[in-house]
């Protein structure tokens, strides 16, 4: 049963007065992380992108950076994950730690359907991308003196060597010009509040030639009964529904996202739609959405696959 507005404005308000609890509610499984970074892998060797990053970011790791374990244990060196509050332990990024050393020790395929079937996007071939992973890589990047440099670096402070963790997302300025290879986010970039700063900044960040991969969730999160009736509440609405919590869904549609990533001086290589019906309809639309095109209207999340020209 979807939560009426009014709980969800209580629940707003009640945000301004108490401090909310740390922590998501995802990226707490290994295999969810196997799974994602994975997908983004396969996705981006699809399109003739590199997928031996020396230097990966993460955006909104969220309660664990199994995803960014997941990039160092298939052979990145530096790892920045990038939040908006810092979630993670070390006793449960210890233990996601050594469930995926297992799994890409067993050439584990890429988990799917049941429980992973709302982890987007789909794949056509779920089965242990060898041709990417191949023995020879495997073994230099799962070798044992690797493997306990990672383990003590996650047993650290996480301010330095080969994983930095920055909260809140402001920090991302201490990221070196020029210098990534990799920024990555799943079911993230909706939540952004700013969205042509944070894409600036990525540019920024990025190597020419290196690129992002953000999978991207468009739906209303539970706040409506609609797929999209986010985007039928009034301003004020919005406002106290958010309350004083520091992330929210921003309810930017696809048409947002790929303006930002085209100003920022990207070239998106692919957008991988995921299309949802039926919705709210036009006329039930707030004014600030009312322009909205009907393929934004459809589109119920996206991935945005884009390189930094030179």
């Amino acid at each position: 049963m979807t939560t009426p507005v009014w709980r969800h404005i209580l629940r707003g308000i009640k945000s301004i007065l108490v401090t909310p609890p740390v922590g998501t509610g995802g990226t707490v499984s290994a295999q969810y992380c196997y799974s994602v970074y994975l997908r983004h892998l396969v996705i981006a060797d699809q399109h003739g992108l590199a997928t031996d990053p020396h230097t990966v970011v993460e955006l909104g790791p969220g309660d664990s950076i199994g995803i960014g374990l997941m990039a160092l244990l298939t052979g990145a060196e530096q790892y920045y994950a990038v939040d908006a509050v810092r979630h993670a332990s070390s006793a449960t990024n210890l233990l996601i730690f050594d469930e995926l050393v297992k799994l890409l020790s067993d050439r584990a395929p890429i988990p799917s359907g049941g429980e992973f079937a709302e982890i987007l996007p789909g794949l056509g071939d779920y089965s242990f991308p060898s041709k990417i992973l191949s023995e020879e890589r495997l073994a230099q990047v799962l070798a044992t003196n690797r493997l306990n440099r990672i383990r003590n670096a996650l047993a650290g402070n996480l301010t330095a060597g080969p994983i930095r963790y920055l909260a809140p997302m402001g920090r991302m300025h201490e990221i070196p010009g020029d210098s990534i290879d990799l920024i990555l986010s799943q079911a993230v970039m909706e939540h952004v509040d700013q969205l042509e700063e944070t894409y600036t900044e990525c540019s920024r960040c990025l190597k020419p030639g290196g690129f992002m991969s953000h999978q991207i969730d468009l739906r209303c999160h539970d706040t409506a009964p609609e797929w999209n009736g986010h985007w039928k509440y009034a301003e004020l609405t919005w406002r106290l529904m958010r309350g004083g919590r520091p992330w929210f869904i921003n309810r930017s549609p696809y048409s947002t996202h790929t303006k930002l990533i085209n100003q920022a001086g990207f070239k998106i290589h692919t957008e991988i739609k995921q299309s949802a019906s039926p919705g709210i309809s036009r006329r039930q639309l707030a004014d600030r959405f009312k322009e909205l095109s009907e393929s934004d209207l459809t589109t119920a999340g996206i991935l945005v696959l884009a390189s930094k020209t030179a």
